[in-house]
Parts: C-alpha cells; sequence; structure tokens
C-alpha cells in the first residue's frame, strides 16, 4: 500500500486540477478578509476576522467533487486501477491510497485558504473576537466535514468508469446537499407565530394585527429528525460551520466521522465487489 501511496501522492503533486484548487482557495483567502474589511470601513459596522475565516467551507465540497471526479477517473481511463490489480496490489490497499490521498488534498486545500486569510485578514480586521477553543472546534468540523465529502466522492468516483460521470454526479450531490441544508435552515427558523394584518371596513382605520399559529413552524418529533438532519448531512454542517452558528459543534464533528468510516467501508465493500474492465 505504500508504494500505491507513494505513487497517488507523486501523481496529485503534477496534477494541474489539483493546484488549480489551490489557486482558487488562496485567492479566496485574500479576497474575503479585504471585502470583510472594505465593507466595514463604508458601512461602518465592525467585522472580525471570524466572519470570513469559515466561509472556504462553502467552496470546499466543490473543489473536492470537481478533484476526486477527475483524479480518480483518470486511474480508470489510463487503466492504472487494473494494473495495480494485475501487480497484486489488494484491493483494499488500492482504495484505502486513493481515499488518503483525497482527504490530504482536501486538507491542502484549507491549508491553502487559512494561512493567506490569516496572513491577510489579522492586520485588517484584528484576531478573532471568539474564544480560541471555539475557533479549533469549527476548525476541526471544517476539517473533518472536507474529509466526509472526500469519502463520500471517493466512494462515487471509485465505483464509477467514467471520468465525467463521475465529476458530474459529485457537483450534483453537492448541490443536492446544499439545497438540503438551505431548506431545513429555512424550517427551522420559521417562527411559532406570525403576524397578519385584518382590515376594518372602514378605510380610514389603521389595520389590526394579530398573532397566528405559524403552520410551517416545527415541532415534536418532526422537528427533532429535521434538527438531527440538519447536523448529520454534510449541506448544513457547511450552514453552521461557515456562520459559526452551531449549538454542538462536537457533535458536528462527531457526525463527520462517522460518515467518513461508514462511506469508506461501504465503499472498501463494493469495491472488492466491482469488475474491473
Amino acid at each position: 500500500m505504500n508504494r500505491v501511496l507513494a505513487a497517488n501522492f507523486l501523481r496529485l503533486r503534477k496534477d494541474k486540477c489539483f493546484w488549480a484548487t489551490l489557486l482558487f482557495m488562496a485567492a479566496m483567502g485574500v479576497v474575503f478578509p479585504i471585502g470583510r474589511y472594505v465593507a466595514m470601513k463604508e458601512e461602518g459596522y465592525t467585522n472580525t476576522l471570524e466572519t470570513a475565516f469559515f466561509v472556504c467551507v462553502i467552496f470546499i465540497g466543490f473543489l473536492a467533487a470537481i478533484l476526486c471526479g477527475l483524479f480518480i477517473g483518470t486511474e480508470y481511463s489510463d487503466g492504472t486501477i487494473r494494473n495495480k490489480i494485475i501487480a497484486g496490489q489488494t484491493r483494499f490497499g488500492i482504495y484505502a491510497a486513493i481515499l488518503v490521498c483525497c482527504c490530504m488534498a482536501v486538507l491542502i486545500m484549507y491549508a491553502a485558504f487559512f494561512i493567506p486569510c490569516l496572513c491577510v485578514g489579522i492586520p485588517l480586521l484584528g484576531f478573532f473576537d471568539v474564544a480560541m477553543k471555539t475557533v479549533l472546534l469549527y476548525t476541526l468540523d471544517a476539517l473533518l466535514l472536507g474529509m466526509a465529502f472526500a469519502s463520500i466522492f471517493t466512494l462515487i468516483a471509485m465505483l464509477c468508469h467514467s471520468k465525467t460521470v463521475s465529476s458530474v454526479s459529485c457537483l450534483l450531490l453537492i448541490v443536492l446537499f446544499l439545497a438540503a441544508g438551505t431548506y431545513m435552515a429555512q424550517r427551522l427558523d420559521a417562527p411559532p407565530v406570525q403576524t397578519v394584518y385584518s382590515y376594518t371596513a372602514d378605510e380610514s382605520s389603521s389595520p389590526v394585527a394579530m398573532e397566528v399559529e405559524n403552520p410551517r413552524y416545527l415541532k415534536g418529533t418532526e422537528r427533532k429528525v429535521y434538527e438531527f438532519l440538519f447536523d448529520f448531512l454534510p449541506g448544513g454542517q457547511v450552514l453552521q460551520c461557515a456562520s459559526m452558528e452551531s449549538e454542538n459543534p462536537q457533535r458536528l464533528a462527531f457526525y463527520s466521522g462517522i460518515i467518513v468510516i461508514a462511506v469508506s467501508a461501504a465503499g472498501v465493500f463494493f469495491f472488492r465487489k466491482k469488475d474491473i474492465r
């Protein structure tokens, strides 16, 4: 497995798509703190470093989807995976080596964002305004979330021979995750009551405001299900990490860890049964 892993990292180092993702993340690491600083000066309110530090989780899913789809798809199109099996490498070792490589690529993407963001953001916005423990917790959440994305996209790409199909499938899945997360956030944020206005026959009189029960407000078991899915699914985690508004950041890290383990185990299981052409 060590030789396969070394070969994967060597190919990753030469991969143009990988370097493009790093350049993009580094550029965003510079743009966001500058944007927060300009907005602070123009609009007169205070922006802190944490408002720009975790927005990278919004991009990481898309970049991981593109990189994993193309990187692993090339393994199939070039016949590399079939040659590794013929050379005596185990399927577990092949899958694990690719998974580790993709996870490391995602972690390097984070570093490409965090380092410029700190270098530019601290002089412009100052240091973090929240406790360092909170920053470290959300950093752990972001890193594990990125690894969860890499695990999911590795599974998809390893089970699909077509580079195009796997890349498109990964991109559609991240869009679906974010759409689901946004929908759940809207439902959970719905207030228990809403204000409606009624008018009398006298047009000169002011409308009468009344508070009525909001039919979109979630309660009971339904609310608990939404809260669990919002914390567990990657789309909900992206929104909570980017805004640093999770009620329990430790739980997000735990759920991401579960996703990494469960999806990786499923990927190894199905890859062992896959017919490699």
